[in-house]
Parts: structure tokens; C-alpha cells; sequence
């Protein structure tokens, strides 16, 4: 997981450190072992290699500053990751918004089209019977009266001149 960390210092790769504390322990040669024979055998090993304990410490705590530098250039980054891809998603957002209100107008515009014309039809219809109504009475005139009310349309005014003709 976090292998590679360690490249961040900048000694030899040979050189004692923590680094190599922890993969001698992780060693298939000393599993098994208890914890006591483990630290002897380190303590041994660092002896050998004339390395003190305070070096292996020093470098444990500079690997962990060398970590947490690490964490906070990744967690800086991640941050503006975040600010960018946020911002882009303000910006597709306004574009949505901007494209809906663009569309919901355009269904209004037809809506409000629809219903002038189906207005205008209902006017057209209301003088259609009007001057239909105009032409009954006038045809009214030409039947003898009695036959015909006035409210009467002008298939029934013409009813007793087709049935006479």
C-alpha cells in the first residue's frame, strides 16, 4: 500500500534503516521467531553493520515526516481536484438550467400558440352559428308562418320546401 514511500529519502539503497528493519523482520527467516529473538536479531544485525539504534530511530522519524508530507501533497491535490471538478460541475449545472429554461419556454411559446388558435377556432365556430342563425331567420321568411320557430335551424326551415318540391 505504501510501498515506495521510502524512495522519498535520499540515501543509498544499501544503507541501514527502518526500511530495512522492517524487511528483515517481515524475513521468512526469522518467522517463527518470538519477538525477543527478533529484536536480538536486529540488534545484531545493526551491530554488524556499525549501526546504532538512535540512526534506525532517526530515520523512522524522518520517514514518517517523509509520510506525512506525502499525505498533505496527495490530500492538497485531491483538493484541487475537487475544487475542479466542482466548479466544472457548477458550470454544466448552469448550462442544464439554461437549456431547460430554454426548452420550457419554447413548450410554453407552443402551448400559448395552441391555445390562441383553438380561441380563434372558438370565435370562428360562434360567428359560424351566428350567420348560421342569420341565414335560418332569412330562410324563416320564405316558408308560411306557423311552420318554423326561430330558433329552428335551416334544415328544418327547408324541410317543408323540399317536401313540397
Amino acid at each position: 500500500m505504501l510501498k515506495g514511500w521510502f524512495d522519498f529519502s535520499k540515501r543509498p539503497p544499501r544503507s541501514w534503516g527502518i526500511a530495512k528493519a522492517m524487511d528483515m523482520l517481515n524475513s521468512p527467516h526469522l518467522a517463527g521467531m518470538s519477538s525477543e529473538a527478533k529484536r536480538c536479531a536486529l540488534l545484531m544485525a545493526l551491530e554488524a553493520a556499525d549501526t546504532g539504534v538512535e540512526a534506525l530511530i532517526q530515520d523512522a522519524v524522518l520517514q514518517q515526516r517523509l509520510l506525512d508530507q506525502q499525505e498533505e501533497q496527495r490530500q492538497a491535490k485531491l483538493r484541487r481536484l475537487e475544487a475542479a471538478k466542482l466548479e466544472q460541475n457548477r458550470a454544466v449545472q448552469a448550462d442544464l438550467d439554461r437549456l431547460t429554461s430554454k426548452h420550457l419556454a419554447r413548450l410554453q411559446a407552443n402551448l400559448d400558440l395552441i391555445a390562441r388558435h383553438q380561441d380563434e377556432f372558438r370565435a370562428w365556430q360562434k360567428q359560424k352559428q351566428q350567420e348560421a342563425q342569420r341565414m335560418t331567420d332569412a330562410a324563416a321568411f320564405c316558408v308560411p308562418h306557423g311552420h318554423v320557430s326561430h330558433s329552428a335551424t335551416l334544415s328544418v326551415v327547408m324541410e317543408p320546401v323540399r317536401a313540397r318540391g
